[in-house]
């Protein structure tokens, strides 16, 4: 039977952004988004764990957004109503974009999560980008 840490243990084992935490999963972003100019669509971030690890369901999840001129944003904060769980025990946010002028620009964001193991529970703080070309 695997160990359950509860929320109430996460301060004593907690870190920031750990080395051991940031091997235990990898961060899956849209390649490019091309959209024509009025259109929507959405760019994806992805927290994949690795098999032994997952995404904290208990603890703060979110992610800070911005974008520049080419681009509007439906949300400029996304929290865990916004992502969607995945089967590795990730979370996968859809950020919904609306291609406001033609040109390249990108949507960037400021994830932090907490991604767990068996011997650790780490906060993780990471900066995604996603490029979106406007047409």
């Amino acid at each position: 039977m695997a160990a359950t840490l509860t929320l109430a243990a996460l301060p004593a084992i907690a870190g920031e952004a750990g080395e051991e935490g940031a091997k235990a999963y990898k961060i899956e972003t849209t390649s490019a988004l091309k959209l024509k100019k009025g259109e929507k669509g959405d760019a994806h971030v992805t927290i994949v764990p690795r098999s032994d690890a997952h995404v904290s369901p208990d603890a703060p999840l979110s992610m800070a957004l911005s974008a520049g001129p080419s681009v509007q944003l439906a949300k400029t904060k996304l929290g865990r109503a916004d992502g969607t769980a995945t089967p590795q025990k990730g979370v996968d946010f859809a950020i919904p974009v609306t291609a406001a002028a033609a040109g390249k620009d990108e949507v960037k964001g400021q994830l932090s999560f907490f991604i767990c193991t068996e011997k650790l529970c780490e906060r993780q703080k990471r900066d995604v980008t996603v490029p979106v070309t406007v047409e």
